[in-house]
């Protein structure tokens, strides 16, 4: 790891959703976000605490989304900052804003590095290092390669010898250096949440007034075709890396945490230390995970551990009703295995929310009620009901590419020239147009959330009055989203 001789300022930035690709989710139609809480950024949180527990750079990480800040905002921010480095996290989704920040930031900053991460730049790095005002780009894991890049900045001269970070003059590398995959996560510093106001996050789903995230492992076993993050092999804390930051959570008095693990269970032995752990610690902090329906927690006994851990909700990707669209999907799951997943949550006391998308590869009318009447019949507590985006970097869009499906690449259209609130001119559409697939899913959000019998228990369970308020402003976005057409 490069030294630095002198210490440098550096501005961290999650960009506004503002002019973001347009969502295909009822609930946040024209909303940016607020309406279902907003979540620490996490990426740049990770990179801001490196720099602020390894060096003797200043760092400053500004949530342009949770403080509700725009363009201008963030301009005024970097220019009485003036750093030295701009980190700007990068989504494809929220690639527009993104470009904006940094166009306007070097605009009024032209000696300041401008560097672009996040998962946008792992599917398109030579498009976005080619952009005019952009001076390097970090592909993978970013802490380290930024680190680095903060040194080489504070020492006048920089290099392309890192993997991972991409410098315009000596543009993209290939092969194994185009990522940087961190090895040992424990070898991290903890986000220091400190670095946010802890109190702009929140959940609609949760029982508190604010919540945070985690994230114990990296990287997902699986390959589903409709996923863009599958690039990476797995990598986890150890049991005792993750109670500890628990342990720090709870002594910021936090009480809520969402674990954004892909899948957080796929290691059964470490699974079973991390419940462990907790339940000795006895901090007095639920927590939530996502997790696969044919994953080993599925059962009787490891959901009982679970809840006694502190665990109160589980998310389950499911997908479809049919088994001939999960298959064609590479979800290696079966609906029975949804269904004893779902009945074991339930058994145990958990709150269960599942994931369904219509406007897959084959799939049909009658293939989309066929999944409507499965989803229904789980009984979840929520459901999210979303038409299917084939996104760039993954199998879905590379074949629908192939087939004629999509007839141009629009997404790296979009990479090298975003616009605001883009919509994929053309989405899975074999069987049903955009329009057909709106109203099934409307249909469906109708159907699940708006049963006397759902809005009877969903308020009767309510724990608090800002847990109220939240759901109650959920359910007035989706009535007004599925009802007012």
């Amino acid at each position: 790891m490069k030294s630095a001789n002198r210490a440098v300022r550096v501005l961290l930035i999650q960009p506004p959703t503002v002019g973001g690709v347009r969502s295909l989710l009822p609930q946040v139609d024209d909303d940016g976000g607020e309406g279902i809480g907003y979540k620490p950024p996490l990426g740049i949180l990770y990179v801001g605490s490196i720099i602020d527990a390894w060096s003797d750079h200043e760092v400053k990480v500004v949530d342009a989304q949770a403080e509700q800040l725009g363009f201008r905002d963030l301009v005024k921010i970097a220019e009485e900052w003036q750093p030295d480095v701009v980190g700007i996290s990068a989504w494809t989704d929220f690639w527009y804003p993104a470009f904006w920040t940094g166009k306007l930031i070097k605009e009024v900053l032209p000696e300041t590095h401008l560097t672009f991460g996040g998962p946008h730049l792992g599917i398109y790095p030579k498009e976005t290092l080619d952009i005019e005002f952009t001076d390097s780009v970090i592909v993978g894991d970013g802490e380290i390669p930024f680190l680095y890049l903060c040194n080489m900045v504070a020492n006048g001269k920089l290099d392309n010898s890192m993997p991972g970070l991409h410098i315009k003059e000596g543009g993209v590398k290939l092969g194994g250096d185009l990522f940087f995959i961190q090895g040992d996560l424990d070898e991290l510093p903890k986000p220091n949440r400190r670095l946010l106001n802890i109190k702009n996050y929140s959940s609609v789903l949760g029982s508190n007034d604010f919540t945070t995230t985690m994230i114990t492992s990296r990287g997902c076993p699986h390959r589903c075709t409709f996923c863009k993050l599958n690039f990476q092999k797995n990598v986890a804390s150890t049991a005792e890396n993750v109670v500890e930051e628990f342990r720090q959570i709870a002594a910021l008095g936090i009480k809520e945490v969402e674990i954004y693990d892909d899948t957080f269970t796929w290691q059964k032995r470490r699974l079973d230390e991390i419940c462990t752990g907790l339940i000795e610690a006895d901090l007095g902090v639920t927590w939530a995970i996502r997790d696969r329906v044919s994953s080993k927690a599925a059962d009787d006994e490891t959901m009982a551990l679970l809840y006694k851990a502190g665990c109160r909700r589980i998310h389950f990707g499911i997908e479809s009703g049919v088994q001939r669209i999960i298959d064609i999907m590479k979800k290696r799951i079966t609906l029975e295995q949804a269904r004893n997943a779902v009945s074991c949550a339930k058994r145990a006391g958990m709150t269960v929310l599942t994931y369904f998308m219509f406007g897959n590869p084959d799939e049909r009318v009658e293939d989309m009620e066929e999944t409507l009447k499965f989803a229904l019949s789980l009984d979840a507590d929520f459901a999210q009901f979303s038409i299917t985006i084939p996104y760039a970097g993954t199998e879905m869009y590379d074949q629908a590419l192939a087939d004629g499906l999509i007839e141009h690449d629009y997404w790296r259209d979009y990479a090298s020239n975003p616009v605001s609130d883009f919509l994929p001119p053309k989405l899975i559409e074999e069987h049903a147009d955009l329009k057909t697939l709106l109203a099934i899913r409307d249909k469906a959000v109708r159907q699940f959330y708006f049963r006397p019998r759902y809005i009877w228990r969903s308020f009767s369970e309510l724990q608090s009055f800002g847990e109220f308020l939240r759901k109650a402003r959920m359910g007035m976005q989706l009535a007004v989203s599925v009802y007012t057409k």
